[in-house]
């Protein structure tokens, strides 16, 4: 976060310096979303929305008093919580060597990325104190911080011998919190932006901006594979005998949210 902070003064100085009023307005907001991941599995399952923060270096481009290209720089919070089952391979207390597990897992995600908007904003003329605009365009998101409070049932272990086969697992539940996920997340992240809003002209080219904003992820988020479950929610196996192993399937999940904007522009 601190990283991110002074990248942003850093450019915002760059671009003040370098600005023409005339041409480009420069801005600030801050903007809490509601955000949710959505699953592209019928093995996965959305297990409700999350509450984040973030906050935007704004940069318009204008071409005339109605048209502008819209960029900068927003440091998004996003997530969701998401529940599947997967297979992992762990140490247990008291026996020797690793096990593999499957596990029924329900992980609330905490994402950060810094994100790119590359966006047309088209703008009102001012009506009072009152301009009226509205932006659409794509977002380019690269991952920074990635985080998850996990809750973790164990429902089956492999026995480990020769004659190694799957039975109930004996571990008790666990809860873990602010587990780096650092490689269950994809570095690149792909949205569409939509948003709309009002600014209220303070003095000169000086304006309040508020609105919200729509962002819809289309890249997935997620790596790794889960369990692929049966009609009644048990792991389905592939092979025969004791030497089955559960099919996996690819985790694909897509981060959306809806945000406040409020901010200054100047």
């Amino acid at each position: 976060m601190k990283n991110s902070i002074l990248l942003t003064i850093a450019l915002c100085a760059t671009l003040l310096t370098s600005a023409q009023e005339s041409l480009w307005k420069i801005g600030f907001k801050v903007n809490p979303n509601a955000s949710w991941m959505k699953p592209d599995s019928k093995h996965m399952t959305n297990e409700g929305n999350n509450f984040r923060f973030g906050f935007s270096l704004m940069i318009d481009k204008h071409f005339t008093d109605n048209y502008a290209f819209g960029t900068g720089l927003n440091i998004i919070t996003t997530g969701g919580k998401l529940s599947y089952v997967r297979m992992s391979n762990i140490a247990i207390d008291g026996l020797p060597g690793s096990y593999d597990v499957i596990s029924s897992i329900k992980r609330s995600y905490k994402l950060q990325y810094g994100e790119v908007p590359l966006t047309l904003k088209l703008r009102t003329n001012e009506i009072g104190y009152i301009t009226y605009w509205g932006q659409f365009g794509l977002g380019l998101g690269f991952n920074i911080r990635a985080k998850a409070d996990d809750e973790i049932d164990y429902l089956k272990q492999s026995t480990g011998s020769a004659d190694e086969r799957w039975v109930d697992a004996t571990l008790e539940s666990v809860s873990t919190e602010e587990e780096d996920i650092k490689d269950d997340i994809k570095l690149f992240r792909s949205s569409l932006i939509i948003g709309a809003g009002i600014e209220y002209n303070l003095a000169g080219s000086t304006s309040l901006i508020a609105g919200f904003t729509f962002n819809n992820g289309f890249s997935n988020a997620m790596n790794g594979q889960g369990v692929q479950l049966d009609d009644r929610d048990a792991p389905i196996y592939e092979g025969v005998g004791d030497k089955k192993t559960p099919k996996l399937f690819d985790l694909k999940g897509y981060t959306n949210f809806i945000e406040l904007n409020v901010g200054i522009l100047f």
